[in-house]
């Protein structure tokens, strides 16, 4: 029973606890709200000044953008490329001058289709007393008695003020226009023409703009607002007004007393956009706000204060089943003077025990997770903008700075230190590295293995002013690996980023460093900034030098050969910087060539070269670019000398076959070096120079000679024509037979023909 009392007791004590609680929660926003009180009028008096600057901007953006369109009218109808010369025509006396004005009126016309804005325009010319519009032309007293004259204007003076004044984009303020028996409200623009005269202009051109076509597009803005809106201009004159007291604008303006005035000025063309509102619109507001507020402080304290209540019973609830499950639990340390507080302490204490038997199962896992994440950071799988303090300090990282690298290390030789190459003895290698480059004084450094012969290192460093720091570092773990462990090892490093999201920049950076490791002219320790921006992104591989380097090898010239492939390794690798991506692909082209001749030349890999492997082997293999360059060379030295082994009367035989040709097709006019070359399948400098060099004379030379000499045979015929004979022996016409006959016979065939007749 006493037990049961005191259970009672620690709940009245938690439950009043709670409710306490909750209602000085509840009383704080009360009592800053009745500090605040006094503040309340003025901040609902900046409020509607605000809305009404609001209001006022949205006012100023709609009507700019309309005005924006007005620019584009006006720069369409002033740059018109034949506008200077119509401004000049003084007086129009035929029809022929006539037409570039229709033109113009045509244009206008098309300008006017696309803007909605704007009432009319027309342009003045001032040398003819000519005005335009896009509908008609007409002079300036028909014009204004009967399309657009001014109330308050008369006709000279309409002329002198408007017509021939000087005026810049100036805008007028809004005026009666009387169109026809009409009477209309415009702004009117004007522009003098042409753009910059400063004296006496030559024309004018006018835009009229009805005051309702604004008035209707603020409209809508101002509805709700009681007030009026006026424009001004940036000589301060009004355009317009409208709302509620446009009629009386020169009084609004100057009553400040009873009136809330907020203004903006446009950037565009320096209107001033002003809304004038009384004081009695938002004062009653303001009135019906605070008295609003007062009731519902009231009514909020009241409801607050039973809602404190219930939530106090909610809240107790949980606490109550908790303890509830905690005492229903067997291994729960429940004693008999426990309140619940402390029952629920218990409770935590036991569960913080079984989480420290969690975190050592993790710890004993942390190299595993740790090298997953740095390798995923390396290659950019990792969304760094999740990445967390307390998540790098579980995998034991620490990254403190803002500037990171990133370097690559090979083991190229690591004999001195392994005796077996195991698995196991390279995985010793890599955890020493790892270490080495992790101890070294100056940086925070983590290390993950990528491949067997190849780890990555992470540096964070301090600041990107690091060169000489960074390289001694990098010139440090070198020697340490080199002296003590007896294991040489080529080091690619990156440059210096800003940012954890740049680490995959500098691993892909470290990555192609890396690949220049197999140029001779790049040390254990190759550094990007040193390769990446002089490299060349072509090599120098003509097909002109393919096509030689095909013929040198079939002519069996060894020296020629040699003297061409060093001349593209000079001026790829010695004259410039290449990739090394370039550098393969340059000698995968020369060996694909050597695969091109053997082809051609009807022989195999094998026979040449033996059981050797292939040479793509060795392309990818790693060597460096001179001992590519070496070996392709070498290659194409023993195809040459395999060709001059083989060769033997074949060429004379060749050379035996194309004359049998010739003399079997020198009826075909369509008989040529590139049509023998494509029957012998090979290239038609190729088979040029050969002929010429087992037969003494040119192949062309060759062909005229035969078809002269069946020429000669048919012109014993006298009943055939020169032309005839031209085309029986394969020349297209008698010109080119005559040509070749007298260059080769010293005369022309119609002589030679009298010459066998006489």
């Amino acid at each position: 029973m006493t037990s049961e009392r005191n259970r009672n007791d620690s709940r009245r004590s938690v439950f009043t606890t709670l409710l306490l609680s909750y209602l000085v929660v509840l009383f704080i926003p009360v009592t800053i709200g009745g500090l605040l009180y006094g503040r309340f009028e003025r901040i609902m008096v900046d409020n509607a000044r605000s809305s009404n600057l609001a209001l006022i901007e949205q006012v100023k953006q709609v009507v700019d953008s309309r005005l924006e369109e007005l620019d584009q009218l006006s720069r369409q109808v002033t740059t018109y490329p034949k506008l200077n010369s119509l401004l000049r025509q003084k007086v129009i006396q035929s029809g022929e001058e006539l037409y570039p004005f229709l033109d113009f009126m045509k244009e206008m016309e098309r300008y006017r289709n696309g803007n909605s804005f704007i009432h009319d325009f027309y342009v003045f010319f001032n040398e003819s007393g000519t005005i335009l519009t896009p509908s008609m032309k007409t002079d300036l007293a028909m014009f204004y008695n009967h399309m657009y004259g001014y109330q308050d204007k008369t006709i000279d003076e309409w002329k002198d003020d408007i017509l021939l004044g000087l005026h810049h984009q100036q805008f007028l303020p809004s005026a009666v226009v009387m169109q026809g028996h009409h009477e209309q409200s415009m702004i009117t623009y004007v522009q003098s023409l042409p753009i910059g005269e400063r004296n006496q202009p030559l024309g004018t051109f006018v835009v009229l703009i009805n005051e309702k076509e604004i008035q209707g597009l603020l409209e809508e803005i101002i509805k709700a607002n009681h007030g009026t809106i006026y424009i001004r201009d940036a000589l301060g004159n009004i355009l317009l007004s409208t709302g509620s007291d446009a009629a009386q604008e020169g009084n609004s303006l100057n009553q400040d007393d009873n009136m809330m005035t907020v203004s903006t000025r446009s950037s565009h063309n320096g209107w001033e956009y002003i809304s004038v509102v009384p004081d009695h619109v938002f004062w009653e507001k303001v009135n019906m706000v605070k008295t609003t507020a007062i009731i519902l402080l009231l009514c909020s304290l009241a409801a607050g204060t039973i809602v404190c209540y219930l939530m106090t019973k909610r809240a107790y609830r949980p606490l109550k089943e908790i303890i509830s499950y905690i005492r229903g639990r067997k291994h729960a340390p429940v004693s008999a003077g426990m309140n619940e507080y402390e029952l629920i302490k218990s409770s935590v204490l036991d569960s913080y025990e079984k989480q420290e038997e969690l975190q050592e199962t993790l710890y004993r896992q942390t190299p595993v997770i740790r090298s997953n994440f740095l390798g995923r950071l390396l290659k950019g799988y990792v969304d760094v903008s999740r990445v967390e303090t307390d998540g790098l300090k579980m995998m034991g990282i620490s990254l403190p700075y803002r500037y990171f690298a990133v370097i690559i290390i090979r083991v190229d030789d690591c004999s001195g230190f392994v005796r077996n190459n195991s698995e196991s003895e390279w995985a010793l290698i890599s955890f020493v590295i790892g270490n080495i480059s992790e101890e070294i004084p100056g940086y925070r450094a983590y290390s993950v293995e990528l491949e067997k012969e190849q780890l990555a290192v992470i540096l964070n460093l301090p600041d990107r002013d690091q060169k000489a720091a960074y390289e001694e570092w990098m010139e440090q773990l070198k020697q340490i690996i080199e002296k003590r462990f007896k294991t040489m090892v080529t080091i690619a490093a990156s440059q210096i980023h800003e940012g954890l999201e740049r680490i995959p920049d500098g691993f892909n950076e470290s990555l192609k460093a890396m690949d220049y490791s197999i140029f001779k002219d790049y040390q254990a320790i190759i550094k990007f900034e040193d390769i990446g921006h002089h490299h060349e992104t072509y090599y120098d591989y003509p097909l002109q030098a393919e096509v030689q380097l095909i013929n040198y090898i079939k002519s069996g010239d060894l020296e020629k050969v040699t003297q061409l492939i060093g001349s593209l390794y000079h001026s790829n690798f010695e004259q410039r910087k290449m990739t090394p991506e370039l550098g393969r692909l340059l000698f995968s082209n020369l060996i694909s060539t050597l695969y091109k001749l053997l082809n051609d030349l009807g022989t195999t890999f094998e026979e040449v070269f033996g059981s050797e492997n292939s040479p793509f082997d060795k392309l990818f293999s790693g060597v460096n670019m001179e001992e590519l360059y070496h070996e392709v060379l070498s290659m194409y030295e023993r195809l040459c000398m395999h060709v001059n082994a083989h060769k033997s009367d074949s060429h004379m035989l060749l050379v035996e076959k194309m004359k049998q040709y010739i003399n079997q097709h020198y009826t075909d006019p369509m008989l040529s070096l590139v049509s023998i070359a494509d029957h012998f399948q090979i290239t038609s400098p190729y088979l040029s120079a050969f002929f010429k060099k087992h037969s003494g004379m040119n192949i062309s030379d060759y062909t005229a000679k035969v078809r002269i000499e069946h020429a000669k045979r048919l012109m014993r015929d006298a009943g055939l024509t020169i032309t005839q004979i031209a085309l029986s022996v394969g020349y297209a016409n008698d010109v080119g037979f005559i040509r070749m006959f007298k260059k080769h016979e010293g005369i022309t065939p119609g002589k030679y023909k009298e010459m066998i007749h006489s």
